[in-house]
C-alpha cells in the first residue's frame, strides 16, 4: 500500500466521528468486511482518495460491492489525468459528449455564474500551478512548496474563465473555441461520486448507510440500532482528533471545504488549496471552514468551494438563494448558521476551544 493510501485514510478517520464500532474503524484501506448481523463496510481508493462506505441489510455485502464498482467507475469518467475520459478528452479535443453527466454539468456552470465565478470548472491551469496534490504524499517535504511568481500566476489565470464554455442543452456538447480552456472536475467529482452509490444505497433493500470521502458525506437511513448518523465538524485550528460540533442526520449529503485540508506556511502567511479562480492565490475570504447540508452531494461541494471563497456575506447569500442549510467558521473563531433549523441536529462543542456560536440572519440583520 503506498504512503499515500495510508496518510489520507488517517486523516479521514481522524476527521470523521462517525458512531461505529471501534474495531470498524482501525481497517485498513481497501479492506472490506461483513458481519453476521448485515453489516458490511469497506474502504475503497479511488479519485485521489479514500471512500468509506457502510451498509446496513441483509445483502449489505452485495450492496456494498455494487456501491463499489459506482465509485470505481468515476474516476476513469472524471479525471483530467485519466487518458480517455470526459475531462481529459475535452481538455485535448476541446469538447466532448457530457449527455450522460448533463444534470452535473448544467448545476456546476450555474453555480461558477451564480457565484460569479467563485467557483470555476476552468481552474486546471492556476492548480497545476500551486500542486497543492504533492501535500497528498506521507513523504513529501512540505517545507520545498513555493508561493508561485506573479507572472506565472497571471498567465494561468488569462486561462481561467468559465464563461468560454459553451453547452449545448440539447446534445450535451461541452465544448470551447479557446484551446487554452482546460477543465479540472474535484471540486465536484467526489460529490459526483457519492451520487452514484447514493443510487445503489436507495435503489436497495439497505435500511441504512454511508458513503464518505473525507470532507463529503452521505448518510441515510438509520444504524442498525436504529439511531442516526452523527458526523463531527473538525476544529480548524485544532488537531484532527478536535471537533467543534456534531451533526446527528440521516437521508442528507454534508460537504466541507476548509483552509486545513492540504497547506503549507511562507512568513507568517498561510496558503491552502482552495483557490479563488478571480485572484490565482488561495482565498482569503475571512473563513477557515464551510458546511452545507443539502440533498445534493454536487451541489454541496460545489458551494462550499464557491461560499468559501466568497466569504461570510456573499458567500450566506449565495446559500440563501439556493435553499441549504449552511455553517460557517470565520477566523475569528465565529461559528455561524443561516437556518434556526440547523439547531435541531447540529450540537455545539467548541466552546471551550473559544468559538462563539451566531444565528446569521438575526445577528446580520
Amino acid at each position: 500500500m503506498n504512503s499515500k493510501w495510508i496518510k489520507r485514510l488517517g486523516v479521514l478517520l481522524l476527521l470523521l466521528l462517525l458512531v461505529f464500532q471501534a474495531a470498524a474503524c482501525q481497517k485498513t484501506a481497501g479492506q472490506g468486511d461483513t458481519e453476521e448481523d448485515g453489516t458490511a463496510s469497506s474502504y475503497i481508493f479511488t479519485m485521489g482518495t479514500v471512500f468509506d462506505i457502510r451498509v446496513f441489510a441483509e445483502d449489505a455485502s452485495e450492496i456494498m460491492q455494487e456501491a463499489e464498482q459506482a465509485l470505481y467507475g468515476c474516476d476513469s469518467l472524471l479525471s483530467w489525468r485519466e487518458e480517455g475520459s470526459l475531462a481529459y478528452r475535452f481538455n485535448t479535443e476541446h469538447q466532448a459528449d457530457m449527455s450522460e453527466m448533463k444534470e452535473v454539468f448544467e448545476d456546476a456552470l450555474q453555480v461558477s455564474k451564480d457565484s460569479q465565478g467563485a467557483f470555476d470548472l476552468t481552474v486546471l491551469p492556476l492548480s497545476q500551478l500551486w500542486n497543492f496534490d504533492k501535500l497528498g504524499d506521507s513523504d513529501f517535504d512540505v517545507s520545498t512548496m513555493k508561493v508561485p511568481d506573479k507572472e506565472d500566476i497571471a498567465q494561468a489565470m488569462a486561462k481561467v474563465d468559465y464563461t468560454q464554455l459553451k453547452y449545448d442543452d440539447a446534445t450535451g456538447i461541452l465544448s470551447t473555441e479557446n484551446p487554452d480552456i482546460q477543465i479540472e472536475l474535484g471540486a465536484i467529482g467526489k460529490g459526483y461520486a457519492i451520487e452514484q452509490a447514493k443510487d445503489v444505497l436507495k435503489r436497495s433493500d439497505a435500511s441504512g448507510g454511508m458513503v464518505s470521502a473525507g470532507s463529503s458525506i452521505y448518510v441515510c437511513g438509520t444504524k442498525k440500532d436504529g439511531s442516526r448518523f452523527r458526523v463531527a465538524l473538525r476544529d480548524p485550528r485544532g488537531d484532527e482528533n478536535s471537533a467543534i460540533g456534531v451533526l446527528t442526520l440521516s437521508d442528507t449529503t454534508i460537504s466541507t471545504s476548509g483552509d486545513y485540508e492540504r497547506y503549507f506556511e511562507k512568513d507568517g502567511v498561510r496558503y491552502h488549496h482552495i483557490l479563488d479562480p478571480r485572484t490565482g492565490y488561495p482565498a482569503d475570504s475571512g473563513l477557515m471552514q464551510v458546511t452545507i447540508i443539502c440533498d445534493d452531494s454536487v451541489i454541496g461541494d460545489a458551494l462550499s468551494t464557491a461560499c468559501f471563497v466568497l466569504g461570510l456575506d456573499e458567500g450566506m447569500n449565495l446559500a440563501a438563494k439556493y435553499g441549504v442549510n449552511a455553517i460557517f467558521v470565520d477566523t475569528d473563531k465565529n461559528i455561524w448558521y443561516n437556518n434556526p433549523d440547523v439547531l435541531n441536529y447540529f450540537e455545539f462543542t467548541g466552546k471551550d476551544s473559544g468559538y462563539v456560536l451566531n444565528e446569521y440572519n438575526q445577528a446580520r440583520s
